[in-house]
């Protein structure tokens, strides 16, 4: 499951890009520092920010794959019409099976759907694209 969640590193990134706390669904769970790990816990909507901003050394969000393609806009605004609609899709590359994510003008891609999902929500925002918040 691990792997269908944002780290935490990753979760901290879109929060500083304005991302929601209350946008995850489920939480990390950082255990004291002798035990040093962190354990991944489903979180009721309504409790993840709460978690998180009451115990920040403790709870830090963790995005799912649908949180983060509920954050994507199905079409992005560019100079043609035709162009700026959102696909995903997988295919055989260099590394692997790598996902890639493109609004025409821009792709992001990786062997990891997450890794692809969050580059491509740095991309829009960086681009000053709006995301579904």
């Amino acid at each position: 499951m691990t792997d269908q969640v944002t780290s935490i590193e990753q979760s901290k990134r879109l929060i500083e890009l304005g991302v929601p706390v209350e946008k995850a669904s489920m939480v990390w769970h950082t255990m004291p520092a002798v035990i040093g790990r962190s354990k991944l816990r489903i979180a009721e909507e309504e409790h993840v920010g709460w978690m998180c901003r009451n115990f920040p050394g403790q709870y830090a969000p963790a995005f799912t794959v649908a949180d983060l393609l509920g954050l994507l806009p199905p079409k992005i605004s560019c100079q043609d019409p035709s162009d700026g609609n959102f696909r995903m899709r997988r295919y055989m590359g260099e590394n692997g099976i790598e996902w890639v994510v493109d609004y025409d003008r821009f792709i992001a891609n990786d062997v990891s759907i997450i890794n692809a999902l969050v580059e491509t929500i740095i991309l829009l925002v960086s681009t000053k694209h709006e995301l579904n918040l």
